[in-house]
């Protein structure tokens, strides 16, 4: 019946045992997330964001990560749906806000420099009544300025229209934190909404950001999009950045900051820290 509804609805799908593999797959990494967290399974990596004219690093992008005895490295991919759907994204949500707002304040207080940490919200997290409330105290028990703090949605946020999601965006706007669009390009009405929302960042994806080197419709749309973003006062972060010449592009093209494997794939807290103590000394 769901794999019909996926194929647009009015129509039929057989039941197969791929279809069967598929589920039960489901049903147990269910099983296994609902102790996750109680069994310290989860773990946060960081992929830091450099800027792109000076080359120093401004902050990090908290990434979930999943270790698990019986199924191994579960990707992000293949559980975040299923936290989604079971709800349990609320309380994982609220432990990468908690831990990703500890770590920034060890990391600030070693180095001794105001990173920014961007953590990503799931449009299921905006449906608990306390995020805001949760985000604050966060916030307060860390001792991180609202201004370090830099909340990552993408467009499938916006897209329900409902009206506690622009509440809670307006909210979070006025606290002083930092709204970011994600994966800028590959929805639907990402124009309008940075009409409507008071975002700071833009992230452009990844998949724009590989072919512009050889491309020229990816790079004619990188430029443009760079430069739209800052008439609009926004500041550019590019994804999935590999490759010298990628930088270089990117850098004539006025892109303000850039994150990808050429500087780091993202890392424990512990490798973060190592990374940035020998980034400062060019090592």
């Amino acid at each position: 019946m769901y794999q019909a509804k996926s194929l647009g609805r009015n129509t039929y799908s057989f039941f197969t045992k791929e279809m069967n593999t598929i589920m039960l797959r489901r049903f147990e990494i269910e099983e296994q997330m609902h102790g996750a967290l109680k069994r310290n399974e989860f773990e946060l990596y960081y992929q830091p964001q450099i800027d792109v004219k000076s080359t120093n690093i401004i902050g990090a992008e908290a990434l979930l990560r999943w270790h698990n005895p019986v199924f191994g490295d579960i990707t992000p991919d293949e559980f975040i749906p299923i936290a989604e759907q079971t709800g349990l994204i609320i309380p994982i949500g609220q432990y990468v806000i908690k831990q990703a707002l500890a770590f920034l304040n060890e990391w600030q207080r070693i180095d001794q420099k105001k990173y920014t940490m961007a953590v990503n919200l799931s449009p299921i997290q905006f449906r608990d009544l306390e995020l805001l409330g949760f985000i604050k105290n966060a916030l307060s028990d860390a001792q991180i300025d609202t201004c370090n703090l830099e909340i990552e949605i993408t467009e499938g946020v916006l897209m329900s229209g409902q009206s506690y999601i622009h509440d809670t965006l307006v909210a979070i706007n006025k606290l002083g934190i930092k709204l970011s669009m994600d994966d800028f390009g590959t929805g639907y009405s990402s124009l309008s909404y940075l009409r409507e929302y008071a975002f700071d960042v833009l992230k452009i994806d990844q998949s724009f950001i590989h072919g512009i080197p050889t491309n020229k419709s990816d790079c004619s749309l990188v430029k443009a999009t760079i430069a739209m973003a800052h008439s609009l006062g926004l500041t550019v972060i590019a994804e999935g950045v590999e490759t010298k010449p990628q930088l270089s592009l990117l850098e004539g093209l006025n892109c303000d900051s850039v994150q990808g494997y050429f500087f780091s794939k993202p890392k424990s807290a512990e490798k973060l820290l190592e990374f940035t103590e020998n980034y400062k000394r060019g090592t």
